[in-house]
């Protein structure tokens, strides 16, 4: 009877051990994937709650600048990581730093022809209203949108992620 008991323990038991523990959320690190979604666990059309949840980090909440338009910093600062809020939601991404690359390995300081030899034809340049020495590069999918300016030096300054229409806003919320 001890034995019958044992056998059905360690059967019982066994599925038990065979499931994967349960994933923890990966958390905001340096190493967070900037693509037509947001930058790696923030999401675009989040709001300042779920994303501070998701990142596992602070976010100081910019604010109004417009109405109903927000500039939010996440930190830690190093990541040069901040957000453009369009009623309460994300809508745009920036990243100024190097610390988040694209898909394909692109990052700040980056140069442009690294970004068009990992992009290909599927860049397209469009005409900047930032300034006459930046010039700007993007990849569509539906309403989304990932933009790399580049300066005169030919380095990309900036890579931002958004949705249509603020991720054409050139002066963010102004």
């Amino acid at each position: 009877m001890k034995r019958l008991a044992l056998i059905l323990l360690l059967v019982l038991a066994a599925p038990a051990q065979a499931m994967p523990a349960k994933e923890k959320p990966k958390k905001l690190d340096g190493n967070g994937e900037i693509n037509f979604k947001g930058v790696g666990p923030i999401k675009l059309g989040m709001g300042i709650g779920a994303a501070r949840k998701a990142a596992g980090t602070g976010i100081v909440a910019g604010k109004e600048i417009t109405k109903g338009c927000r500039q939010d910093t996440v930190l830690p600062r190093r990541f040069g990581l901040t957000t453009l809020r369009s009623k309460l939601k994300i809508r745009v991404l920036y990243v100024t730093r190097t610390a988040m690359p694209t898909a394909k390995g692109v990052r700040v300081n980056d140069s442009l022809q690294r970004l068009q030899a990992k992009y290909g034809s599927k860049l397209q340049e469009r005409g900047s209203d930032v300034s006459a020495t930046t010039r700007i590069f993007e990849l569509h999918s539906g309403n989304r949108e990932i933009q790399f300016q580049v300066d005169e030096r030919e380095r990309i300054i900036q890579i931002s992620t958004g949705l249509h229409p603020e991720i054409d806003f050139s002066e963010g919320c102004a």
